[in-house]
């Protein structure tokens, strides 16, 4: 017991320091979430990738409130969707969709992915073919018009093809212009300078090279493409802020058309239209989220006045439901395992595996109760009874005993 003790007030110690074991557990889009899944979501998470590994162009609804998870569930999925490339774009940064969509894609996979991309296209454009002579040299010209004659009957803006071909072409077969290739590749911005000694009209920033080169890089890639679409309420939002109207003195229809046409109404329908486009890459799978059923319908509802045909695409949603009383258990020994390791003090569990120190099982109880198994609001309470532990002058026992009330 006197060691038991001990390694409590060890522990305590570190916390005192001022680290707060729950302090540092994220999940968004940018920043990696280590953490898996609780046992109850196991379920769901091998229903997701059943879909996804068995189906082409997909788009699934995953339903779940404000603080259930969804963005962790990405990096869930992200881990396990060995045979996908698995990337996350959020609309509260809908400018620029594809420029944006691209950018996230080519920083996920990297730069080595891009210039395999480019090789292996351009070998299959004639690139290996000798021009003259015995050493390996490619008539750029020829493995150009080739690229052009086999893939210019899926691509809608054949001028942006046709810049597009020119810059892999150029990377991989022009030495003297590889790195301004590359760079153009990458989705760096250009000027006029760069683009003329390129010979190129636009770089990715225009919104039909963006999705020619999104189409291409997803196409020629070896694993398939899961795209994560976070936060679907926002295309809704911005319909709603113009259906409400407006009883201002200065109406915006005035300038810009009727109620339904406003600058949010349009930017929203102009981000749906974006979305249900990249139905035109092959194999691409979506994942949305969306905060409730009735959300899925009214999306449903605007899409149907579009094109009803789109409407095949939707899976039946699935349903990212909040922690049984079991999983903040489990939650909560997962986190301090991972902190514990953070701070080479893992022993403290390896000993004593049925520890919840410092707090037990009637305070973890009490916090799901509390906010009916919300996992984000589970997380702030977490934090908040640890910042108690760290910064206060109150025993641990009077802290602990206020909660357990």
């Amino acid at each position: 017991m006197l060691i038991y003790e001990n390694r409590k007030a060890k522990l305590l110690n570190i916390f005192k320091i001022g680290i707060n074991p729950f302090k540092k557990f994220v999940a968004t889009g940018e920043i990696k979430e280590e953490l898996g899944f609780v046992t109850s979501r196991k379920e769901l998470t091998e229903s997701i990738i059943d879909i996804i590994e068995n189906n082409k162009n997909i788009i699934l609804p995953i339903i779940g409130e404000v603080g259930a998870g969804k963005t962790h569930l990405f990096w869930n999925l992200k881990k396990k969707l060995h045979n996908h490339n698995t990337f996350y774009i959020s609309l509260e940064n809908y400018r620029k969709f594809y420029y944006s969509l691209y950018s996230e894609y080519i920083e996920e996979l990297g730069v080595g992915f891009l210039r395999s991309i480019a090789n292996e296209l351009c070998n299959k454009w004639g690139a290996l073919e000798r021009k003259f002579g015995f050493f390996h040299v490619a008539d750029i010209e020829k493995v150009r018009e080739t690229a052009f004659e086999q893939i210019s009957k899926n691509f809608e803006d054949k001028i942006a093809l046709n810049d597009i071909i020119n810059a892999i072409t150029a990377h991989q077969l022009d030495p003297y212009k590889k790195l301004e290739a590359e760079n153009w590749l990458l989705g760096e911005l250009m000027d006029f300078r760069d683009l003329a000694h390129l010979n190129l009209l636009y770089d990715l920033r225009k919104k039909s090279y963006a999705f020619t080169m999104l189409k291409i890089t997803i196409e020629n890639s070896k694993l398939g493409s899961v795209l994560f679409i976070d936060d679907f309420e926002k295309i809704i939002s911005l319909m709603k802020k113009s259906e409400e109207g407006s009883e201002e003195i200065f109406d915006p229809s005035y300038l810009y058309g009727s109620e339904g046409s406003t600058l949010d109404n349009r930017a929203a329908q102009k981000i749906l239209d974006k979305i249900l486009n990249l139905q035109k890459i092959r194999s691409i799978k979506i994942i949305i989220t969306l905060n409730s059923i009735d959300s899925l319908e009214e999306i449903k509802r605007k899409i149907q006045e579009k094109d009803k045909k789109l409407l095949l695409l939707f899976k039946n949603p699935l349903f990212l439901s909040n922690f049984e009383e079991n999983d903040i258990f489990e939650f909560y020994k997962k986190n301090m395992k991972n902190f514990l390791k953070s701070v080479n003090y893992l022993e403290f569990m390896e000993e004593y595996p049925d520890s919840y120190f410092p707090l037990n099982e009637k305070t973890l109880r009490n916090i799901n109760d509390k906010v009916n198994g919300n996992p984000r609001e589970i997380l702030k309470l977490l934090i908040k009874i640890f910042n108690e532990i760290i910064y206060s002058d109150e025993s641990l026992e009077n802290i602990i005993h206020s909660y357990e009330n």
